[in-house]
């Protein structure tokens, strides 16, 4: 990440460098050095960090031997002002980006280091003087250098600006798929608790609600009372005028029933053309009222088949408990009345009577 940096930065160290030591007619060994410093030594940082199973670690440490080399430099020279103040101010800069406060720490103690071991080997000495020149040098190194850190920086805010717009896009649409993905499975869940024909609730939803009602309605100290419903002599509309017929009858049954319901009501098709209305809160004379609306209302109602019309009726049977009690027990006692409705002559309604605590089912 840092080769091309490192690279150039250090070209333009190395021609600060160089000049120094040639306006002051210092060794001209100290040119190899320099080129194995500042033209070498980057590219070995490269491999050193592509080659590493960290390479971010590895690259922190080249980092910190640079500030070595930077020190080892400051110290040989004699402490020339604007070289120890461009590579000083440089390596710290380079650990702070990558490190934070601690960064600085290590760039110090790199640079101490290298000033310690090049004060040994060379000599402490204090030449601060650099040649004008030199200063030139030095001062658009730094000024080059910390132009390119803003680059970087501003290069990186962009990737990083673009990546978060690219994120917040993502999570858009994923939140967009989800609330999708979400309404098809209620859509999916509505219609697998839906009857085809008359988009009324079917016995699946009945056998997951009827129990919860129930369970509600003593909780709250209130009734629940059961409206099972059945056509009189469906068959023979099959029979004498098609199953279309058939399902128009049912279809206009199914919409009475939704339309004289409340919305706490559970209205469902039983099965074929019987049909199961739950009313919770209700008493047993409140139930009994309702579904003799319900059979006025579809008795006075004609349904038209292909021209003609039909006059077709129910019957209905009411049971009712202010108690707990399980669902098919329920069912069972509303399937009791209907059946004697029907035995009494159909078109008409018949009830259990209420159970309550004291009250014992056969």
């Amino acid at each position: 990440m840092n080769r091309r940096n490192r690279s150039w930065s250090f070209v333009a160290v190395f021609l600060t460098l160089a000049s120094h030591v040639w306006l002051q007619q210092l060794s001209p060994w100290l040119y190899p050095a320099l080129a194995l410093s500042f033209l070498l030594w980057p590219q070995l940082a490269y491999l050193r960090a592509r080659q590493a199973e960290n390479s971010m670690h590895s690259e922190i440490n080249n980092l910190v031997i640079d500030s070595v080399i930077f020190g080892l430099w400051i110290a040989g020279l004699g402490f020339p002002l604007w070289i120890t103040f461009i590579l000083a101010i440089s390596t710290t800069i380079n650990l702070m980006v990558f490190r934070g406060p601690p960064g600085v720490l290590h760039a110090l103690a790199g640079l101490a280091g290298g000033v310690l071991f090049g004060g040994l080997y060379a000599g402490f000495r204090f030449l601060p003087d650099t040649h004008w020149f030199t200063t030139v040098l030095a001062v658009t190194s730094i000024s080059l250098y910390l132009l390119l850190v803003g680059y970087v920086s501003f290069s990186r805010n962009q990737v990083l600006y673009h990546s978060r717009e690219q994120q917040r896009l993502t999570e858009r649409e994923l939140k967009q798929q989800i609330a999708e993905n979400r309404q098809l499975q209620e859509k999916l869940q509505d219609q697998a608790n839906r009857d085809p024909l008359t988009g009324l609730y079917n016995r699946r939803y009945l056998d997951d609600s009827l129990q919860r009602e129930i369970s509600r309605c003593l909780r709250q100290g209130d009734p629940l009372s059961l409206v099972l419903i059945d056509l009189d002599h469906f068959k023979a509309v099959n029979d004498d005028h098609g199953h279309n017929a058939g399902d128009l009858v049912i279809s206009q049954l199914a919409l009475a029933l939704t339309t004289l319901s409340r919305a706490s009501d559970i209205v469902c098709r039983f099965g074929g053309e019987e049909f199961l209305v739950v009313l919770p809160g209700t008493g047993l004379e409140a139930a009994e009222a309702r579904a003799e609306e319900y059979r006025r209302v579809f008795e006075s109602t004609p349904v038209p088949v292909d021209g003609a019309t039909l006059s077709v009726t129910l019957s209905a049977g009411v049971a009712c408990s202010y108690r707990e009690i399980a669902p098919e027990e329920l069912i069972h006692l509303a399937d009791q009345a209907l059946y004697q409705a029907k035995e009494t002559g159909r078109n008409r309604v018949v009830s259990q009577a209420p159970l309550t605590d004291e009250t014992q089912t056969a």
